[in-house]
């Protein structure tokens, strides 16, 4: 029989990431050219273009974007309602602990997060800006949220270890660096240095994400192997 269950939290979640990966660099390699500070670059450039220049219908340079637009829409709504269904999963690991409830608040901001996501995914930067930079700035900040109330259920937790309680404790506060830098860091209008700042770090806490989210599948899996023998 099917454990819906366990695919949700341990396997999902990693054919997802790989998903990510593989989709956004081939966006990366098809991107026809151009950033927020020069219209006339070619090809996408790892420190200066956003992941959401993917997303754009026309690319910075006037380029046709369609194929990279269509892939970076495509990676961000598998990422989105997998995630969103994890987080819904998240909390029956743990149903037998006192601290159940905090599961909920975490998991419910894991699933707005999700559906913001998606919204990032529907939302291309020249055509809907206003509602891309909504979505894309506060699916982070609900991210925290989640990320930091399963950093004290795993902590209090007597079947997940502490190291991954700790890895969420970092992540946290790495979110919280990179909302700091988005909200009082260098403005990209000022300079190409303010552009890498900006452009660098969001690269940074994607990939911290999916190293955390790798990382937790590990953990899932140790608790239902844990479980299973109870």
């Amino acid at each position: 029989m099917i454990d819906l269950n366990r695919l949700i939290l341990i396997y999902f979640p990693r054919i997802a990431l790989v998903l990510f990966i593989l989709l956004i660099s081939i966006a990366m390699i098809i991107y026809p050219g151009g950033t927020y500070r020069d219209l006339s670059t070619e090809g996408y450039i790892f420190s200066q273009n956003f992941l959401s220049d993917l997303g754009r219908w026309s690319s910075w340079n006037q380029g046709q974007n369609f194929y990279s637009s269509l892939l970076f829409s495509f990676s961000f709504m598998i990422v989105g309602l997998v995630f969103s269904a994890f987080f819904w999963t998240l909390p029956s690991i743990f149903n037998e602990e006192d601290f159940y409830f905090l599961t909920k608040i975490g998991s419910s901001a894991g699933i707005i997060s999700g559906v913001l996501i998606i919204g990032v995914a529907l939302t291309p930067a020249d055509i809907a800006y206003a509602s891309h930079i909504i979505f894309s700035t506060w699916f982070m900040r609900f991210f925290l949220i989640a990320a930091f109330c399963y950093s004290l259920v795993f902590y209090k937790s007597e079947i997940m270890e502490t190291k991954y309680a700790l890895g969420y404790a970092l992540f946290s506060i790495l979110i919280t660096s990179y909302i700091l830098i988005l909200e009082f860091g260098p403005s990209v209008e000022e300079s190409l240095w303010a552009l890498r700042v900006q452009v660098l770090s969001q690269k940074l806490i994607c990939l911290t994400f999916i190293i955390s989210v790798a990382f937790q599948t590990i953990g899932n899996k140790k608790v239902y192997k844990i479980q299973n023998k109870l």
